[in-house]
């Protein structure tokens, strides 16, 4: 496996990387330790991260992992395939600052999981923050309150809920590989129109009990992740490539234009067409601040 990472902004609140991931296989490679306290998100790709002999967390572009400091795991790439992501590590006191917003003191405490779904505004404000840095347009001030904001919306969706019950080590296996088989599903195929039968079968389960535990480990319904898969997608169509609307409306099986650009604006607060032009200069400040405000926090 080769990394290449690359500093797209180091500054006194938070440092932002990007790292591009080649396996060499699909089997998990030697235990690492993290080397700080970071905020991973994937923006392409998949991978899984193995915690212990029963835990692991996939890893794609609608979540965000935790990776503490000193602590041990290993990562797979079920598909063999590259992926990307950027990490955020922050100063210690900005961290346990908003850390402590979710009732956390680190990001290893026990009220957190190490991983979260990312709501669809924070899916946006990454892929914007990521260009900008990219094309060296993005200000200090910009990057320090962005990061912050995704920090916080990253601890409010990683902030565990009261369990009824703790279900055992052998039944956890079985959920986490019935939700990574629909995952994995809806990944490779975003623009098909999925029945929850379907994707029951894939699980081996019933489509009420997949609703149930898909919900259980992902923290949303699965027509919801469905959405924010198609959205991940579309950021990038519509950030990297000069396509018409149209032409990423039906790449991504929505029933047109309209259809794609209302849906777009539900999720994210803003048209795709504006989001698109928030990627220069002249628009970032407007947009960035709607996106911002959609966030979800801890507060």
């Amino acid at each position: 496996m080769s990394l290449t990472a690359s500093t797209l902004f180091r500054g006194d609140v938070v440092t932002v990387r990007h790292v591009a991931c080649r396996p060499s296989g699909t089997a998990a490679g030697a235990i690492e330790y993290g080397e700080a306290d970071r905020v991973v998100l994937p923006v392409r790709g998949v991978f899984v991260k193995h915690l212990s002999r029963t835990v692991e967390v996939m890893a794609e572009p609608t979540q965000a992992l935790l990776f503490a400091a000193g602590r041990p795991y290993r990562v797979s790439h079920p598909a063999g395939a590259p992926d990307e992501c950027l990490t955020l590590e922050f100063a210690p006191d900005a961290l346990h600052e908003v850390l402590a917003t979710a009732g956390a003191d680190s990001l290893v405490d026990t009220a957190l999981r190490p991983h979260a779904s990312l709501a669809p505004a924070a899916l946006a404000v990454r892929h914007l923050l990521w260009r900008r840095l990219e094309r060296g347009i993005a200000g200090r001030l910009e990057v320090d309150e962005v990061g912050l904001a995704l920090l916080a919306s990253v601890a409010a969706g990683a902030r565990r809920g009261v369990a009824r019950r703790t279900p055992r080590p052998g039944t956890r296996a079985r959920r986490q590989s019935q939700a990574a088989a629909v995952r994995e599903a809806l990944l490779a195929a975003p623009a098909r129109k999925w029945t929850l039968h379907e994707l029951a079968r894939l699980a081996y389960t019933t489509p009420h009990h997949l609703a149930r535990l898909f919900h259980a480990e992902i923290g949303i319904a699965v027509h919801q992740y469905h959405l924010r898969v198609r959205l991940a997608r579309s950021l990038d169509l519509l950030l990297d490539t000069g396509q018409r609307l149209s032409t990423i409306a039906h790449e991504l099986g929505f029933s047109s234009h309209s259809h794609f650009t209302a849906a777009f604006g539900r999720m994210v607060g803003v048209t795709p067409a504006h989001f698109r032009r928030c990627a220069s200069a002249a628009q970032a400040r407007e947009v960035r601040t709607i996106l911002i405000e959609r966030l979800p926090s801890c507060r």
